[in-house]
């Protein structure tokens, strides 16, 4: 088929080559309705999108393609039925109708007023009865004014098509601004193709002499009216884009985008999916389009239209990305459009980025990401937008650097520097505002290896990050070890508290390794609490601190990982005495859980020869003191490091951020757990309100199931209370306590030595807490 280009007026125009004559259209009876005018929101956002550049080629002096229209053509006759394009021509029939009547110039005998369709005999008079009726000025909206006229009879309200049409012409009377010209408008679409101009708004006629033969290329091509994929409409759209500022990426495009690059996405669709590509396609398009304006970083036109209020379309802002004439990286942004497409031509892209990343591992070969799947690209293509982080686009933009820069890095520093993008985007991302700064960071770490002057992540990790550079530069022979710790599930890439002494990192790493099992984390953390107090300040002036949880490994990445490698140092010299401990008993044949254990033991067995029994020995002792749930935090509002840390009173475990969970004595509940208490005493496990009015809703205690008689945990010892309405109870109470030291407050008191700024218990007041709720249940309480 030879086509012809031509303007919706220059259609009518006797032909002076050898393309047949037109002198009516008709949209045939296999078409369905016009459907631009639905008032759905994907159909809305299509029309204003179309309408939007309709009008701006017909009031500015750029020119607007519609690609190919074809039909065929009863030569006899002159009347074309369009088997492509039936949408299009509709509006152009209606915008030019509009134009012509604001313009003064409508002529019911002109050649292109007659357009009618054949699908419903109402659509038909209508638009035969748009062509005697121009819209008059100054009116109100053509929709309301048709509506209104005595020409416009009741069945018509009910076609669909006609519904559509009204809609449409709203439309197109909302874009027309009172200082617009619509005589200069029309002299805009009057012009015809010339070899300089291809006029306002033109397309491609392509006839089709043989109805026969088109009702089979229009069945193939449209599937009898079957809407449009949001894919099919952006490829139309983007391949026009292409084609008129750069006609060799055009035929790239056209040539790749239904062949190559579809087969890439037909390798993971084949495997169990809908068996259509068209949503990852349109995934994988939303990243780069969004790695594009990033890129940018021009907030005025990302997202939003701002003045029309409303959000931009992926066309829209895929124009404004790689084409746009006010857009100075449009180049650099189609370039790497058609790079993100390309690189994985022939290629497994699981394969691929299966030598860069792995799902675990340590030390050597692939970088683990702490994630489902090392394969990003697959999972962008499914879920961006959805489960895809911010880290993962990341990784996926630097890889794609990485491959598009391919000819100058070496393979060991796009490791290294990947690496580092893992490392620096593992801690809290705030996609909604620093995308730009972050994509412009892994872009300077990537395709410069520069570590300084990185918008947006954390001067700290970047800084520390630097350091380790400069370490593994210095003393190649540390990398592994580095990397080796790095790759913890508990610091993802953050190792500010681990020392860098090149000459014992190697044997720290083996240690932290072998010590840092999940099945060990609560021996883990008691036996670094005999190396000294690293509680983390958590909030309320440091009262509320963080040990670590037994169960959960964010606990303990945010004790590792959260702050500077100079805050960081409470824990840091401790972790660094534990690992130090570890390797030489390790180096001596001792398993790494017998090596925590003696430490720990070791420890407890010398404060309990020298009756030195502070906060640190009993949660290193009790497992039931530890925290087993929640984040690991403890409460304490006696907390003071001067003067050694926890006091003895309501020392709590907070099983969530704070009191509004569940909360728990630490002391009270080290002896229900350790004295197998569960009989006769309710587990020490609270929330903030308590019912019964009675109870200290600030400082509840360990309730006796009998009595209800309450046990809390003071500094110098433990308070037994009994509730108000059990008076028949203080003689049996007191006859149990008789057997117990007390002060004249009543108090159980524990053996205290008052040297130093705060009494420190000589004897263990669990086991005393034991024995005290032991004697109570015997005496019937």
């Amino acid at each position: 088929m030879k086509g012809y280009p031509t303007t919706f007026l220059g259609l009518f125009d006797p032909p002076t080559t050898d393309r047949p004559a037109i002198r009516e259209i008709e949209i045939p009876i296999i078409q369905r309705d016009f459907a631009q005018g639905r008032q759905d929101s994907e159909t809305q956002a299509i029309r204003e999108r179309f309408l939007d550049a309709m009008i701006h080629a017909a009031t500015t002096g750029e020119s607007m393609g519609l690609d190919f229209i074809y039909g065929d053509v009863d030569v006899d006759e002159g009347l074309l039925q369009p088997l492509d394009g039936q949408q299009r021509l509709t509006t152009l029939f209606l915008l030019h109708w509009y134009v012509a009547s604001r313009a003064g110039v409508l002529d019911p005998s002109a050649p292109w007023l007659r357009f009618s369709y054949a699908t419903r005999p109402t659509a038909r008079d209508f638009t035969t009865a748009l062509a005697d009726h121009a819209y008059p000025p100054d009116v109100t909206t053509p929709s309301d004014w048709i509506t209104d006229q005595p020409w416009f009879v009741y069945p018509w309200r009910q076609d669909p098509t006609i519904s559509s049409m009204l809609v449409m012409l709203d439309a197109i009377h909302e874009r027309f601004r009172p200082a617009t010209d619509p005589h200069e408008i029309w002299s805009r679409l009057e012009q015809r193709p010339t070899d300089e101009d291809n006029g306002a708004i033109w397309f491609l006629f392509l006839p089709v002499p043989e109805m026969q033969r088109g009702e089979d290329l229009y069945i193939k091509m449209n599937s009898r009216g079957k809407p449009l994929t949001p894919f099919e409409v952006f490829k139309a759209d983007f391949e026009a884009m292409i084609k008129e500022v750069d006609p060799d990426r055009y035929r790239h495009l056209a040539n790749n985008i239904d062949g190559p690059w579809a087969d890439v996405l037909w390798e993971y669709e084949k495997e169990g999916g809908d068996r259509v590509i068209d949503d990852e396609f349109m995934l994988y398009l939303t990243f780069v389009v969004e790695i594009a304006e990033w890129r940018d970083d021009d907030p005025d036109r990302k997202w939003k239209d701002k003045s029309g209020r409303r959000l931009r379309t992926l066309e829209e802002r895929a124009h404004l990305a790689f084409v746009h004439s006010s857009n100075p990286q449009a180049l650099r942004n189609r370039d790497f459009f058609f790079h993100a497409f390309d690189t994985w031509v022939g290629t497994r892209p699981r394969d691929e980025l299966e030598q860069l990343f792995s799902a675990a591992g340590a030390g050597t070969g692939p970088i683990p990401l702490f994630s489902s799947t090392p394969d990003l690209f697959g999972a962008c293509i499914t879920k961006y937008g959805a489960e895809f982080s911010a880290q993962e686009t990341l990784l996926l933009f630097a890889v794609l650097l990485a491959r598009q820069a391919r000819d100058r890095l070496a393979p060991e520093l796009v490791q290294r520097r990947l690496r580092s993008v893992r490392n620096v985007s593992a801690a809290f991302l705030n996609r909604d505002r620093n995308m730009s700064d972050y994509v412009a960071a892994v872009e300077r770490i990537m395709l410069d290896g520069k570590m300084d002057d990185l918008p947006g992540f954390s001067d700290y990790l970047v800084t520390d990050e630097a350091l380790k550079w400069r370490v593994m530069d210095e003393h190649p022979e540390v990398t592994d070890a580095i990397h080796e710790i790095e790759d913890s599930s508990l610091v993802r890439g953050r190792i500010l508290a681990f020392e860098l002494d090149p000459d014992h990192l190697a044997a720290r790493a083996r240690a932290f390794s072998a010590i840092r099992e999940h099945s060990l984390r609560d021996l883990f953390g008691a036996a670094l609490l005999t190396k000294g107090d690293f509680s983390r300040s958590v909030k309320w002036g440091g009262k509320v601190r963080q040990l670590g949880s037994s169960t959960r490994d964010d606990s303990w990445m945010d004790l590792l990982t959260t702050g500077s490698r100079h805050d960081l140092g409470f824990v840091r010299d401790p972790l660094t005495l534990l690992f130090d401990d570890v390797a030489t008993r390790m180096g001596a044949g001792h398993a790494a859980e017998d090596a925590l254990e003696d430490i720990r033991s070791e420890w407890l067995a010398e404060h309990e020869s020298k009756q030195c029994f502070d906060w640190r020995y009993y949660l290193t002792r009790y497992v039931g003191a530890r925290s087993a749930v929640g984040d690991g935090y403890f409460h304490n509002t006696d907390y003071d490091a001067e003067v050694g840390g926890f006091s003895y009173r309501q020392l709590r475990v907070l099983v969530g951020g704070d009191y509004t969970s569940h909360y728990r004595d630490a002391l009270l509940r080290a002896a229900w757990i350790d004295g197998g208490l569960s009989r006769v005493a309710e587990e020490p496990d609270w929330y903030w309100n308590q019912k019964e009015t009675w109870i200290r809703s600030d400082d509840p205690g360990m309730r006796l199931r009998t009595s209800r008689a309450e046990i809390r945990c003071l500094e110098d010892g433990f308070a037994v209370e009994l509730p108000p309405e059990r008076d028949d109870l203080v003689s049996t109470l007191e006859t149990a306590l008789g057997h117990f030291a007390r002060n004249d407050a009543g108090t159980v008191i524990v053996q205290q030595s008052p040297v130093g700024p705060r009494p420190i218990d000589t004897e263990d007041r669990i086991q005393l807490c034991i024995r005290l709720v032991n004697a109570l249940a015997a005496a019937g309480l």
